[in-house]
């Protein structure tokens, strides 16, 4: 099966790694066949040791632009058009250079003063932009310190473009956009490097749309402790894919493999890499990139395991050589399951029943520990225009997209770090012209609640993560507007949710309208 390859490396698919630390995992990476490397300037630079090594072997960079929003500041409350001093969280953040420029979604903010608490001394719609509403959340983007690095690196000949997300620290797909504009116009226009974002999870395309990057990088965790799930590669790019390229028609993607998880979890056999990117390429991917060549012990990454280097060098002969990989007929439980059309395809065909936003209110803290049975006031009484107290600043309810049905709440308000122990509620309505009995099938990490009118009718307790078929529950819509309210309580580690409504034997719900 040919790879679809819009973005290559002198006519070859990318075919990369991450974690390269040194001189010996070049020489690796270049005995594997790979021709990408994450990275950083040192990279760039032809005249060390690694950047020369580079150059000579003809292997490209992408270099990290990341820095430009995790650990930055986010605003501590939603901002009117008219405030000259903007609230910051308290999450934990590196200082702004003051005076400065910052940008928020298509305004530009110049302030004269940086307090851990506070921008201060702001004009609004600086450079003859529209002052504008920003919500809480949302991270402070710098254009002019993104522009002078972009201008330091555009030049290098081991430059293939930039990395800009991997995954999400939080709302940053304002900072995101702010650095494809940043690229776009300091290095060629339309004829810029390539400008890829890395996304794990449904619920981190909240921060994806137009103007955020020209190629996703994708990645799934199909090892842990629990074993390997064959499905998850396969299933999991076909919903991300379903959202994304209803957003931004013909994205293309490259598949991260030989992925897991730290602590206790397994490293993928050579037979599973093999699966994973044979499953990558069944769904169109246009490159597959490792995860990782080195990485933090007990495992090694596949510079330590001799039988991962054989097997993904055996891959990269074959892709270079032929320009695909061969990939047997599709398992007949994946092949059940399948919602898109395998290989690449430009549109989404529809998955009807699926609930394309909610109404959220987050994050609560919850670090008393007492989850389900704390009673915050959403579930007391349901008012959308309510301000609420929460662990980093005012809640307001804000509407959010969902990535076919997933709500990210992690990727929404922070890393696992920051939001362990808090809550978040999301509501909807759903409207159907007749009298209906249907299933809402889903899953949340960890625990939830869900209110139907507000009537409980489910609730899970315990640590889990999301399944998009853990949780069936039967539910009985009358004729009009039924009102849904789920609470979903984290504990450690991911955070969020996903529902769709089903017929009761399975079937998708055909018919039905949803607003937030």
């Amino acid at each position: 099966m040919k790879i679809h390859a819009p973005y290559t490396v002198d006519g070859d698919p990318i075919l990369g790694t991450y974690a390269v630390s040194d001189l010996a995992d070049l020489e690796l990476v270049d005995e594997l066949g790979m021709n990408v490397v994450l990275g950083g300037h040192d990279m760039l630079d032809t005249s060390t040791p690694v950047g020369g090594f580079l150059q000579e072997r003809g292997i490209k960079v992408l270099h990290h632009l990341t820095r430009h929003i995790y650990g930055r500041p986010t605003l501590g409350d939603m901002v009117g058009p008219d405030q000259r001093e903007m609230p910051l969280s308290t999450r934990p953040a590196k200082p702004l250079e003051a005076p400065g420029v910052v940008l928020l979604d298509d305004e530009l903010v110049k302030f004269e003063e940086f307090t851990p608490g506070a921008l201060k001394g702001c004009e609004r719609g600086y450079g003859g932009t529209e002052p504008a509403v920003h919500n809480e959340g949302m991270f402070v983007f710098s254009p002019d310190e993104c522009a002078e690095e972009v201008e330091e690196t555009r030049s290098s000949p081991n430059l293939l473009g930039y990395y800009v997300l991997d995954d999400s620290p939080g709302d940053c797909i304002s900072a995101l956009r702010g650095i494809y504009r940043t690229v776009w116009e300091v290095d060629g226009g339309p004829d810029h490097h390539v400008v890829c974002a890395g996304y794990g999870s449904g619920g981190a395309l909240t921060n994806f749309g137009p103007g955020v990057c020209d190629l996703m990088m994708l990645y799934w965790y199909p090892v842990d402790e629990g074993g390997y799930d064959r499905e998850m590669t396969g299933r999991e790019t076909q919903w991300l894919l379903t959202e994304a390229r209803a957003r931004v028609p013909g994205i293309p993607f490259a598949g991260i493999y030989q992925s897991y998880w730290g602590g206790g979890a397994l490293e993928p056999t050579p037979a599973q890499l093999r699966q994973q990117l044979e499953d990558f390429v069944r769904e169109g991917a246009c490159g597959l990139v490792s995860f990782a060549c080195r990485i933090r012990e007990p495992m090694g990454g596949w510079a330590s395991s001799e039988s991962l280097r054989g097997e993904i060098a055996r891959a990269n002969e074959e892709i270079l050589s032929t320009g695909g990989l061969e990939v047997p007929s599709e398992p007949t439980g994946m092949a059940e399951k399948r919602i898109q059309p395998t290989g690449f395809w430009d549109r989404p065909g529809p998955v009807p029943g699926v609930i394309p936003a909610w109404r959220v209110a987050a994050p609560f803290d919850n670090s008393d520990g007492k989850s389900l049975d704390a009673g915050f006031p959403p579930e007391k009484t349901l008012d959308l225009d309510t301000t609420y107290p929460g662990k980093f600043g005012p809640i307001h309810w804000i509407e959010r997209p969902t990535v076919a049905g997933y709500v990210g709440l992690g990727e929404l308000y922070g890393a696992q770090n920051l939001t362990s122990y808090c809550v978040a509620y999301a509501t909807c309505t759903v409207s159907t012209p007749v009298e209906r009995h249907l299933r809402m099938l889903g899953g949340a990490d960890d625990e939830v609640v869900i209110w139907q009118d507000g009537v409980e009718i489910y609730r899970h307790r315990g640590v889990r993560g999301i399944g998009r078929e853990d949780d069936s529950v039967p539910v009985g819509l009358r004729e009009g507007s039924t009102r849904f309210l789920v609470k979903v309580c984290n504990l450690e580690g991911m955070w969020g949710f996903v529902y769709r409504f089903v017929e009761e034997d399975g079937g998708p719900a055909e018919g039905l309208d949803f607003s937030a």
